[in-house]
């Protein structure tokens, strides 16, 4: 199975991805590491190339914030779980992730800044939800028990596929 996990910063997009891999053993791929190696910004060739490799899988979960140069993805996995929680939580969720990063409790690909927390902001005000919901294979969780729910009964939709 191919899934496509979806969800602005901070909706908890890699802990959903690596609960969903634990329990599957299906594996993981950012496509924040795609686009970056560490501070470096890959070229277009590098990240074609490395998209076509995470294809050549079966089974994978990639998940991203739904960058412009992945919106063709959606239509290439056999499920798009999109987590659209509620704003304040998501505001909140930033804020705390750069404050432990920042004093060394979390690690980061990134070298906490004011200025990256700001852009976290701006990227947050991108909205794909109407691309996304639009999509038949999306499964939309708004909170925190949809979440587990769907992490407890993953593996049953995944034989049934």
């Amino acid at each position: 199975m191919k899934i496509y996990i979806v969800g602005t910063v901070g909706s908890g997009k890699s802990t959903l991805a690596r609960k969903l891999s634990e329990k599957s053993s299906i594996g993981v791929f950012h496509l924040d590491s795609v686009v970056h190696d560490g501070e470096r910004h890959r070229t277009d060739k590098e990240i074609s190339e490395s998209i076509e490799c995470i294809f050549k899988n079966n089974d994978f979960i990639i998940e991203d914030t739904l960058r412009e140069q992945f919106i063709p993805l959606l239509s290439k996995v056999d499920k798009i779980i999109y987590l659209d929680l509620p704003k304040t939580l998501l505001k909140y969720r930033v804020i705390k992730r750069y404050l432990k990063q920042k004093i060394g409790l979390e690690k980061s690909t990134y070298r906490p800044s004011l200025q990256v927390l700001r852009q976290m902001f701006i990227w947050q005000k991108i909205d794909r939800s109407e691309l996304i919901k639009a999509q038949k294979k999306t499964i939309i969780l708004k909170n925190q028990r949809e979440i587990r729910q769907f992490i407890k009964k993953f593996s049953k939709i995944e034989k049934k596929e």
